[in-house]
């Protein structure tokens, strides 16, 4: 592994090499790259002759296929060996595929709707097959008789003694599912149960074809089902929300219970109790493991004859940071010249090593993640405004609070899984839950179709539904144009320059004007290549904070719309979360620590005002935590609206 010597404050990521390098060479001087490369096309060749065999077991190609599936498939599976075909050519299909041309196999529903559809079209088949037999001149004594003479035949005497006999002792063969069908057929009721059985088994599976609907239950059978055949399911980067198994499911308040508490004169916002402690806790568990992490780098620093000190030790809930000091800055170059030695000391896949002056600090993934919720931050202050976004928890274990009216114009910068899309959920949701809807408003635009923001259209603060449409997106921004010069217009006439003065003199509601939150998702999609649109939203973002317009951008990538000089100006607070690549992070860094965050939330915020970067970890949220979130948002405030 090369060492790498690092410029002051700089971060070296330390991990295994990608590519295996310990394949011994042969006399030919054959390549690692070579090697593998041969031993793909034999994967290749194998898997196709397999499936070549399996698919003439299928057929019962006369002596190459009939037997073994005789012999051996029918015999050991009976009626399940098409199951079996299926599973196996599949995989197979998936194998030598790899996703990449038959992507089919990735779509949501696509598998399970693929066997109900089956299933039913084949008991279709044998209901139809039943009615013209009995419609025609066949006579199915003869049917019997032909069964009944191939299973007295030699290839038949192996299982004939297992099979059960119908019809005044007639053997019945178990040819496999035509033939189980057939006999199942010749009852009429069973015809008539599984005529509508197929019906149903056919319309499941059409309904889960054309559904566009996120079905929680058909999504985890699909995921089981490619898990089973090989493949991998990839997380939808706009689905951040979706959740896991291990997540605490939130209390389902009664819209009782919520009214009670809106119809209460000092309750101006629904109560925190009401919102359930959906984080998990794994601290304690970390700081053992990162004690044991301590002692082992204490323990290998001497040995390498350092004149090291062990400082303190940090622990967030995604990695634990342990820090030393050092006796010159170049001691660093003899750690990171036992990179590889650190990583088999510390079992461990990956890690990062920076420092600052003497400060090394190691910052090792932990293996039991914590997760932060909503309601462990408002527990933890004292008390919060209604004019402060939850962001999360920052590097110090304190609470993250970004006040909207020092920071109008934000910035969020993250890859797809970063924690992005729950960063801005979680501020928005935090800002409705504060605010009555008479005081906030809101405006979301996703040019991409942002499935995360789409539970938001429930909220009593939106102007319009959620916006997908890039040229409706357009509209509403020159919309909002047209309310900033409606506003500064009365807001010159009344000699006011924020909006608090302004409403602080207006006698009535209604001439009051609200807070008013727009949130861009994809916003460098809706500037790709547009100096109007661009110039468009650089109005709202310079003019916009004078007359209390709030923005917050979401950008999954960074290209030259994301840092636009016109637009990245005139940001006051970015948030920097993992990034795709070392150019992005050169981009929005001096080093590569945007590709060094482990994603999930963990991230940097960087106060443009005062140029200082800070490590946080954004609140978890999920899907469940969020409905209900808005169920009592909306049921509070339309309670508190009826009652005054």
């Amino acid at each position: 592994m090369p060492t790498i010597k690092l410029d002051e404050g700089k971060s070296v990521r330390v991990e295994e090499p990608k590519h295996a390098t310990n394949v011994a060479l042969d006399d030919s001087n054959v390549l690692p790259e070579e090697i593998t490369k041969t031993r793909r096309r034999f994967a290749i060749f194998f898997h196709l002759i397999t499936l070549v065999i399996i698919s003439m077991f299928v057929a019962r190609v006369p002596f190459i296929g009939s037997y073994p599936d005789s012999y051996i498939f029918e015999f050991i599976f009976g009626n399940l060996k098409y199951a079996v075909y299926a599973i196996v050519i599949t995989w197979l299909i998936f194998k030598l595929f790899r996703f990449k041309i038959v992507r089919i196999f990735k779509t949501k529903r696509f598998i399970l709707g693929t066997i109900l559809c089956m299933i039913g079209l084949i008991l279709t088949l044998a209901i139809a097959q039943k009615y013209l037999l009995v419609n025609s001149d066949v006579n199915l004594e003869t049917y019997m008789t032909g069964f009944t003479n191939w299973a007295n035949s030699k290839d038949a005497q192996v299982y004939n003694p297992f099979m059960p006999t119908i019809w005044a002792g007639r053997p019945y063969l178990d040819a496999g599912i035509i033939g189980t069908l057939l006999v199942v057929a010749w009852q009429y009721v069973a015809a008539v149960l599984l005529s509508i059985v197929a019906l149903l088994l056919i319309t499941i599976g059409v309904i889960i074809f054309i559904n566009r609907r996120n079905n929680k239950a058909v999504a985890l059978v699909k995921k089981w089902l490619i898990n089973l055949l090989g493949g991998s399911v990839y997380k939808n980067s706009y689905d951040e929300l979706s959740g896991d198994k291990n997540d605490t499911k939130p209390v389902i308040h009664k819209n009782i219970e919520i009214q009670q508490e809106a119809d209460k004169l000092e309750q101006l916002t629904p109560p925190i109790s009401f919102l359930t402690d959906t984080g998990i806790d794994n601290y304690f568990e970390n700081k053992s493991r990162a004690e044991k992490y301590q002692q082992t780098l204490t323990k290998f620093i001497r040995k390498l004859s350092l004149d090291a000190a062990y400082r303190d030790t940090v622990i967030m809930p995604q990695y634990t940071e342990i820090n030393f000091e050092v006796a010159s800055k170049s001691q660093i170059d003899d750690i990171l010249k036992a990179q590889s030695e650190l990583l088999h000391v510390l079992q461990v896949e990956a890690f990062n090593i920076s420092f600052k002056g003497n400060i090394v600090m190691f910052e090792i993934p932990n293996k039991k993640v914590s997760k932060i919720s909503m309601r462990q931050i408002f527990n933890s202050m004292a008390s919060i405004q209604n004019d402060e976004a939850i962001a999360g928890m920052g590097f110090d274990n304190a609470p993250l609070l970004i006040d909207i009216n020092k920071h109008s114009n934000m910035m969020i910068i993250g890859r797809r899984g970063s924690g992005a899309a729950m960063l801005l959920t979680t501020m928005l949701i935090s800002l409705a839950y504060l605010n009555s809807p008479k005081s906030l408003e809101m405006t979301i635009l996703s040019p991409l179709g942002d499935r995360s923001l789409k539970y938001f259209d429930s909220l009593p603060h939106m102007q319009y539904p959620l916006i997908t449409d890039l040229e409706e997106c357009l509209i509403k921004l020159h919309d909002l144009l047209k309310q900033i010069e409606e506003r500064e217009t009365k807001f010159k006439d009344a000699g006011a320059k924020t909006l608090e003065e302004f409403n602080k003199y207006q006698s009535t509601e209604s001439s009051r004007f609200k807070t008013s939150i727009l949130a861009i998702s994809s916003f460098d999609h809706l500037l790709k290549n547009s100096l109007q649109n661009i110039q468009l939203l650089h109005e709202i973002l310079t003019r916009g904070p004078s007359v209390g317009i709030r923005t917050i951008l979401l950008s999954i990538n960074v290209n030259n719309e994301t840092i636009e000089p016109k637009i990245f100006d005139v940001i006051s607070a970015r948030f920097i979360l993992r990034l795709e690549s070392e150019h992005e992070s050169l981009k929005l860094f001096d080093n590569y620590r945007g590709i060094q965050l482990s994603g999930n939330g963990d991230g940097y915020y960087f106060d443009v005002k005062s140029n200082k970067k800070n490590r946080f970890q954004t609140c978890y949220l999920n899907v469940n935590e969020l409905m209900e979130t808005i169920k009592i948002i909306k049921t509070f405030y339309s309670t508190k609206d009826r009652s005054n």
